[in-house]
């Protein structure tokens, strides 16, 4: 088994990927070619921005997409270059011109350096969206899986070692999760240690949310992958980082980033119970105009993760397409597991 070394996306993993998105571009430059982007919503995943790749190799958080600020600005510059509007949550739920081609960036967890977005937010005027996990930002406390990241690479632990811990831990609550890592590590592995891996402070969210181009979204209060949780809980988590975060940014959230992406029958009830009219997912897709603004579907709007070892401009071209391998084999991923999806 591989051990964890300076670069992490160097592993069988990774390769497929790169090989799926090289093989879904070459598909996605046929299908321009035949068929020009049709009408539609693209939403776009982000979590940590880094500076460079000499900020991820410190190590000091788990890369997730290692995504840094120039691909960001490249992803920006890509979609308006292709003829995309950049959209708020409100202005989805507004309505949307149905032979519009429409992209939103969303950004979930919380991190202090989401703030390195402002600068290709401001330099093409594109508004974004950040999805805050409200506790996390309350107590200044590191994420779970940056505390995993960073001290399984100090016990040089085997990458398949610290893939397998991940996923068991994704199906216990917040709280099971950090007493499991502090029985581990020590309570002294619960630090942040820098901007990478650090929350935004009260106060610096909300100066954040007071920026024009920048909306606050609801990440529940713990990170809570809400599947795990018994409905009064879920409620709670979703209502109570409703009223913590319209407290602080000034309004209330009109969108939900399900953590993890789970989702069930439940959940929506409790998130149409709170007054939130938008939900993501974690399936990658285009979201059709018609279906985006209203009613069930409005809940469970698809959106696209990038990587940071993929190329920006091949995977923009991917999300443009009118179809694409990796989110067919999504769709039907999900339908095998159950999960609740768009219709």
């Amino acid at each position: 088994m591989k051990r964890l070394h300076s670069n992490d996306w160097d592993t069988p993993v990774s390769r497929f990927r790169k090989l799926a998105i090289a093989g879904d571009a070459w598909l996605a430059t046929a299908c321009l070619l035949i068929a020009p982007s049709r009408s539609g919503l693209l939403i776009f995943a982000f979590h940590g921005l880094f500076e460079s790749a000499e900020e991820i190799a410190r190590n000091t958080a788990d890369p997730q997409q290692a995504m840094t600020t120039s691909m960001f600005r490249g992803l920006v510059e890509n979609l308006v270059n292709s003829g995309y509007r950049f959209v708020s949550p409100a202005g989805i739920v507004a309505g949307l011109d149905p032979a519009g081609k429409y992209a939103m960036i969303s950004f979930d967890d919380g991190y202090a350096n989401n703030r390195r977005a402002l600068a290709a937010m401001e330099e093409f005027h594109v508004p974004a969206l950040f999805s805050i996990s409200a506790n996390h930002v309350r107590t200044g406390k590191p994420f779970w899986w940056d505390v995993l990241y960073r001290e399984a690479r100090k016990l040089g632990w085997e990458k398949a070692r610290l893939d397998g811990v991940r996923a068991s831990l994704k199906h216990l609550r917040t709280c099971e999760i950090e007493q499991r890592l502090i029985a581990e590590f020590g309570q002294a592995a619960f630090q942040t240690v820098s901007d990478t891996d650090r929350p935004f402070t009260p106060d610096e969210l909300a100066e954040f949310a007071r920026h024009p181009l920048v909306e606050i979204g609801n990440h529940t209060c713990d990170h809570a992958i809400l599947t795990n949780y018994p409905i009064l809980d879920v409620a709670s988590e979703i209502g109570q980082a409703q009223d913590w975060l319209q407290e602080v940014a000034g309004k209330a959230p009109q969108v939900i980033a399900y953590p993890n992406g789970n989702v069930s029958p439940a959940i929506l009830g409790a998130v149409q119970d709170a007054g939130i009219p938008l939900g993501l997912i974690g399936q990658p897709g285009r979201n059709s105009i018609a279906r985006a603004s209203a009613g069930l579907n409005a809940l469970l709007l698809k959106r696209h993760t990038l990587w940071g070892f993929g190329g920006i401009e091949l995977q923009c071209r991917i999300a443009r397409s009118s179809f694409s391998v990796q989110a067919a084999a999504a769709a039907i991923r999900s339908k095998v597991t159950g999960q609740v999806k768009p219709r």
